[in-house]
């Protein structure tokens, strides 16, 4: 049995990418990178721990994955600003990692979502 726990990242921040990808691996998980919502089968098929999105903009564009998500119950992530922390848990994100990032807000949000 694998016992990697995946994060989904969807998104096209390089430099926010390399930094959730360095946070990812000092917590012992490992990161897939998307620029766009993926397919539902997709999410099926990885059965990522969790969903990280970019930003609050990237999480209304995939909507329509939202979904998909509570039928397989993946926890949603989002990089966003405290103005922005409400409107992303109507759009259905679990967590925020709000800005700045550090890798103790990043475990923080991570852990409160999912079993680690």
């Amino acid at each position: 049995m694998n016992l990697t726990r995946t994060l989904l990242f969807i998104g096209n921040d390089p430099m926010l990418a390399y930094l959730l990808n360095r946070y990812a691996a000092q917590s012992g998980c490992e990161m897939i990178f998307r620029d766009n919502a993926t397919e539902p089968g997709e999410i099926g098929q990885l059965r990522p721990t969790a969903i990280i999105f970019s930003s609050v903009e990237r999480l209304q564009a995939g909507q329509s994955l939202m979904d998909t998500l509570s039928t397989y119950e993946i926890p949603v992530l989002v990089c966003a600003s405290l103005a922005d922390e409400a409107y992303a848990g109507e759009l259905g994100a679990d967590a925020c990692l709000l800005h700045p990032l550090t890798y103790d807000s990043f475990w923080a949000a991570l852990s409160a979502v999912c079993p680690l």
